[in-house]
């Protein structure tokens, strides 16, 4: 609401903007024009009259003449206020006229017509540029974590989070530089010198010192970090499937699957769960084919990953079901075995993670559901109605109130079935 100078209320309804979008500017020029747009804001109920204050009308207090006389100071300031007082009854005077009335009704209406086309098609005079379009594929021309504002326009960015997401991305591009040149040094030169597996197991130590679930809630994370969150998991999804020179070492793609898993763990969705097992499954891949390509007195290693990750990614999936109330019997086919260096078959892992953790989760999740679809209408259930639209005949029964724009729950169809 807006308070205006003409003794009037305005109170603009969103859902009236494409009527008044739509309306001639030029009608205004006319009375009649002017007039009929007037009483169609006066119908829609977008300008409310108030009355005008009448403590302005109270003239000036005379003086008391009997005593004494008056000095000149109090003469001057009752005839500046009798002047006010004229001043002010003149204007009120002009602006009862057919003129000044008219004035201000086109003064009303060009306001409401500008004040549509504003909130209507403000956004679409910004022009996308072509050089915002990525080659990801993503829509709008920008991340996939930023949102989008309707019809496909990008959300304008301050200077201060142009120049964040600068240098966190051009970071993040020079760490995985030094990385992978560190990775092909070492396998050329001095296999002795790998620093990037301690990067790798420093950032994991400090992934499995955060509380469960860190990464869990998106809303709160700036586009930002999720950016960093992308760009890190797909680093760690090349590093673990890469072979060969220039690659990784058996060392540095384990310590990059079990980061990975970490990652997946600490965001808590299926999807990055689904992707983990992928991801390990190609490396796991890759490993068996580089093995059948490589000579027959290089003995190379199967890919593997640390036992004692696995087993705790398990038990705190376990957790989890015991905490929802679900069995926890394990029903897996696949057996992890623990090697001498603490370690256990990738693939094994990948398919244990998948077939007992996974499928019992989505399995339990199918119970729940049906449970509930077969017993409706018990004591237990609680119907909520909520209503909104037109109440102009108190057909929703909810109070005075003419229109309801938002859905409100409410009280008279508690006994819905």
């Amino acid at each position: 609401m807006v308070p205006c100078q003409t003794h009037v209320l305005l109170k603009w309804q969103e859902h009236f903007n494409s009527s008044w979008a739509a309306e001639d500017s030029t009608h205004t020029a006319e009375r009649d024009g002017a007039a009929a747009l007037y009483n169609k804001l006066l119908h829609n109920k977008e300008v409310v009259t108030l009355a005008q204050p009448i403590q302005e009308l109270v003239g000036p207090r005379l003086p008391d003449f009997e005593c004494e006389s008056s000095a000149s100071a109090e003469k001057e300031e009752y005839l500046a206020s009798l002047l006010h007082s004229q001043r002010w009854l003149a204007h009120r005077v002009l602006t009862q006229t057919a003129y000044t009335l008219s004035l201000h009704h086109r003064l009303l209406v060009l306001q409401r017509i500008y004040y549509a086309l504003h909130s209507k098609y403000h956004d679409k005079f910004r022009v996308q540029l072509p050089s915002q379009s990525t080659d990801s594929g993503t829509e709008c021309g920008q991340l996939a974590s930023e949102p989008c504002l309707p019809g496909g326009l990008s959300k304008i960015k301050s200077g201060t989070d142009v120049l964040i997401e600068m240098g966190v991305r051009t970071g993040l591009s020079l760490l995985f530089s030094l990385l992978q040149q560190n990775w092909r040094f070492a396998a050329s030169v001095h296999p002795e010198s790998v620093l990037c597996n301690d990067v790798l197991a420093t950032a994991s130590s400090v992934l499995a010192s955060l509380p469960p679930l860190s990464l869990a809630n998106e809303n709160k994370i700036p586009s930002v970090g999720l950016d960093c969150l992308a760009q890190v998991a797909d680093f760690l999804k090349k590093t673990a499937v890469s072979s060969g020179v220039g690659g990784a070492d058996p060392t540095g793609r384990r310590l990059a699957l079990e980061l990975l898993l970490g990652l997946a763990m600490q965001r808590g969705s299926l999807k990055f769960l689904l992707e983990w097992v992928e991801v390990a499954l190609a490396a796991s891949m890759s490993s068996f084919t580089s093995t059948q390509s490589s000579s027959a007195l290089t003995s190379q290693k199967s890919a593997c990953v640390g036992f004692d990750v696995i087993n705790q990614t398990l038990f705190q999936m376990r957790q989890y079901l015991f905490v929802q109330g679900f069995s926890v019997d394990s029903t897996n086919t696949q057996v992890l075995k623990k090697d001498a260096d603490g370690l256990c078959r990738l693939s094994q892992a990948a398919l244990c993670l998948f077939e007992e953790q996974i499928c019992n989760l989505a399995s339990h999740c199918l119970c729940s559901c049906s449970t509930d679809a077969a017993c409706p209408g018990t004591e237990s259930d609680t119907v909520l109605v909520y209503v909104w639209g037109s109440n102009s005949s108190h057909q929703l029964a909810e109070g005075t109130l003419e229109k309801i724009l938002l859905p409100k729950l409410t009280q008279g169809f508690s006994d819905a079935q």
